[in-house]
């Protein structure tokens, strides 16, 4: 018999199990040996696929393709076995598997792993968001005890959050990435700089641009240098406005290809914690080349790729006349392909191309 505070245990085990990699395996483990169990398997479904398989002891090599035998062969088969049990309740080998059924046969050989289980246990819970979970013991030589029974039993309403808990977490994982790759395509970061430029704190995609860019470096000294003279003319008269009590802002072009600026400004006076920096320099621009930039431009709006490349011109600010010397075409050649290009995107002039560009998904490209 299981005493209350092993049970106690096994919940604490069970609810820890969220945040593991993978989930559930202490959980698993403690359940195997406190019920003299051979095996312990855990399968967590969401609406479609089986995002999670958790046994101890381990699968054995050559099982990975489990999820994709599970689709091929059982995904579209509500009458199979563990779609009808019933929620909470505790099944032994004879009341979940019809021996007699190929089908079944052929499922304890996917999800069991060794033909010598002759016992079991299983359960199926739900969690309120749709996901489902099945847990399995398995034995060998002995049947499971009735307080064996009891124990997977009492653990079912805490499973059912468990499980809840967990499919929250990687629908928040899930957008967290797709959020920081959204930011990664804007190519934005951020430097948090002392008085004499050395960086404090930076985000990630700023290091990534340090590490990345010809137009940035970090010294050896820490301090963020720009390659450009101009540039790096302006980031240390603005250390200097700032070091006086100024409070100021500047903008600093670091370089055409790919296109990178610089915004150097007062940073916030509430920050919290220790670090004081004397500036913040947001760095924003292109993360993708001229030439992959014009092509989807090029998709997007119907454009020629010469159309295209002029128009990518024209969205940085560059007038007719200039963009025409750059591409080698005439100024009148140019000043067709402006006009195709707003009859095309729909645009009435430089400054309504420019909108349109920055707004498109090629700004996320």
């Amino acid at each position: 018999m299981i005493s209350i505070m092993g049970e106690h245990d096994l919940i604490a085990a069970l609810h820890r199990g969220t945040l593991g990699a993978p989930p559930w395996e202490d959980f698993l483990e403690q359940l195997r040996r406190r019920t003299g169990a051979d095996y312990a398997r855990l399968f967590f479904q969401g609406d479609h696929d089986w995002l999670h398989s958790v046994q101890i002891p381990a699968a054995k090599s050559g099982t990975g393709r489990a999820n994709e035998i599970y689709l091929q062969d059982f995904g579209s088969a509500d009458a199979l076995p563990h779609k009808a049990m019933r929620l909470n309740r505790v099944y032994s080998l004879d009341d979940f598997l019809d021996l007699n059924d190929p089908r079944h046969i052929r499922f304890k050989s996917l999800f069991m792993q060794d033909a010598d289980i002759r016992f079991a246990r299983n359960m199926r819970v739900a969690e309120p968001n749709g996901g489902q979970i099945w847990i399995s013991l398995g034995r060998k030589k002995s049947d499971f005890s009735a307080s064996d029974g009891a124990l997977l039993g009492s653990l079912a309403n805490h499973l059912a959050i468990a499980a809840g808990t967990h499919a929250e977490l990687e629908r928040q994982r899930l957008k967290a990435g797709i959020s920081a790759d959204a930011i990664m395509r804007l190519n934005f970061g951020w430097f948090m700089l002392d008085a004499s430029g050395r960086i404090i704190d930076m985000s990630e995609q700023a290091e990534a641009l340090v590490q990345e860019a010809q137009s940035l470096r970090k010294s050896p000294d820490g301090r963020l240098i720009a390659e450009n003279a101009d540039a790096q003319g302006t980031l240390r008269k603005f250390l200097q406005m700032r070091q006086a009590g100024e409070s100021v802002v500047r903008t600093v072009h670091l370089s055409d290809e790919p296109w990178l600026d610089m915004l150097l400004t007062t940073p916030p006076a509430d920050l919290p914690g220790a670090l004081q920096p004397l500036a913040v320099a947001f760095v924003h621009g292109e993360r993708s080349s001229s030439t992959e930039r014009s092509q989807h431009l090029a998709n997007l709006f119907g454009l020629t790729i010469q159309e295209a490349r002029l128009a990518l011109h024209i969205s940085r600010g560059v007038s007719i006349r200039e963009a025409a010397a750059l591409l080698g075409l005439t100024h009148e050649t140019a000043r067709l392909y402006s006009k195709r290009i707003y009859a095309k995107t729909g645009t009435r002039g430089q400054a309504d191309l420019v909108r349109l560009i920055l707004a498109s998904i090629v700004a996320l490209a």
